[in-house]
């Protein structure tokens, strides 16, 4: 089988884009196009490893995992690095698996696979409708399971003797995380504290206070700002309609905001 280079990087670096991008929208993380496209370019060079000689299988079973971290590495930093390549290993298996189906219904296709690599002989347009289909599945789930996290929620919080449930709103815009432990950090304002507050001069004296002290850089629409967070001593989520809770590791940060709801990330929920 003849195989054509530009074909080979630029089927690779559209498939990968769209892989990412997938990734994206399933697990709610930024991605600005730069990145997403050098990801794609790293992948779609990689691809090359199509023409070298035969490797033993585990080398090139463990080159394609460090491959994908690398990917999702460049393009959504280190932060829940292992989730998103999982999701990114789970997208391109569903990504394939639609590209191969729309090309056995159509006349017999040349495969050639190497390094666990594969170079298809399929036309443009059978590449962009299987990633389109797939694409449209993933994004329509994630979608729906937006709208399920953005449901109303109630956030049991205990601080020292005192325990609070107060409404809570589950945001996926919310992608808050600490940087040290990687726990999900999740902002109450102080209003809805204020009876534990009252032992304190003000909220940074109260979380300074507190196990796992830090100050976490917040970007809003007027700036960025430091939120003083800690470890409360017992948080849990639970739907307005259920008795139930799910307890959550996290880090719970103070806002000055009048009649601010507890903001909880959607990955929590």
């Amino acid at each position: 089988m003849t195989i054509y280079l530009d074909v080979l990087l630029l089927s690779n670096l559209w498939a990968d884009y769209a892989l990412l991008r997938t990734t994206a929208a399933v697990t709610h993380a930024p991605m600005s196009a730069l990145r997403g496209l050098a990801a794609a370019a790293a992948g779609a060079a990689s691809a090359l490893c199509v023409l070298l000689p035969p490797l033993p299988l585990p080398l090139c079973l463990a080159g394609r995992l460090l491959l994908a971290l690398l990917i999702c590495g460049i393009a959504f930093g280190r932060r829940r690095l292992l989730r998103q390549t999982a999701v990114f290993l789970g997208v391109s298996a569903l990504f394939c698996g639609a590209v191969c189906l729309l090309a056995s219904l159509r006349t017999p296709v040349g495969w050639y696979t190497q390094n666990t690599f594969i170079y298809a002989d399929i036309s443009l347009l059978t590449l962009l409708l299987g990633t389109a289909a797939a694409a449209a599945v993933t994004t329509w789930r994630a979608r729906r399971s937006a709208a399920v996290q953005h449901r109303t929620y109630r956030l049991h919080l205990r601080l020292g003797t005192q325990d609070f449930i107060l409404p809570a709103l589950a945001d996926t815009g919310n992608t808050l995380c600490d940087g040290f432990s990687g726990k999900p950090v999740v902002i109450c304002g102080t209003d809805a504290l204020a009876v534990w507050l009252k032992a304190y001069p003000d909220a940074e004296t109260a979380a300074a206070a507190q196990k796992g002290f830090r100050l976490i850089p917040v970007r809003t629409v007027a700036g960025t700002k430091l939120l003083p967070a800690f470890l409360p001593d017992y948080a849990a989520v639970m739907r307005t309609e259920r008795k139930s809770e799910q307890p959550l590791d996290i880090l719970l940060a103070l806002t000055s905001e009048p009649d601010t709801p507890a903001v909880i990330p959607a990955q929590c929920v």
